[in-house]
């Protein structure tokens, strides 16, 4: 059984995305970045959704045609909205880390725009874009 997380809340973030919480997820795995060695992905059991505009996107750096066709739509007037299954997360006070029993532990969210990412041997912040100060909490069923 892999180690599971729950997205409770957030600190600072998207006006639109303390509707779509709690949202739970599957770690998938430690990371390291260009700046700490102690990022994490994983992915979600059901998709948020990420409402921007294509300037935006540029502006952060990413490439919206790196994002998978099925999950993003673009408008003619430049919004986006993408549904987003891939999260990448590190603990907001560096040296701490998620842990098993953790409870509103905060992070630095961000969502996965490029699903390779996933895949990567280290963060490329290019692939993602920062979201939140978010709140995680264990949610690996008890073994029993």
């Amino acid at each position: 059984m892999s180690a599971r997380f729950r997205i409770d809340g957030i600190d600072v973030g998207p006006d639109d995305l303390p509707a779509q919480l709690p949202r739970e997820g599957a770690l998938l795995r430690q990371v390291p970045g260009p700046d700490r060695p102690d990022y994490f992905l994983g992915v979600l059991d059901a998709p948020l959704t990420y409402r921007t505009t294509l300037d935006a996107l540029r502006e952060n750096g990413v490439d919206p045609a790196s994002a998978d066709p099925r999950l993003i739509r673009i408008e003619d007037d430049g919004t986006v909205e993408l549904g987003v299954f891939g999260v990448c997360f590190a603990a907001r006070i560096v040296g701490q880390a998620p842990h098993a029993g953790m409870r509103d532990f905060p992070v630095m969210l961000a969502y996965v725009v490029d699903n390779s990412a996933m895949r990567d041997e280290t963060i490329d912040f290019s692939k993602l874009v920062y979201s939140a100060v978010a709140f995680l909490s264990d949610a690996t069923p008890a073994e029993g």
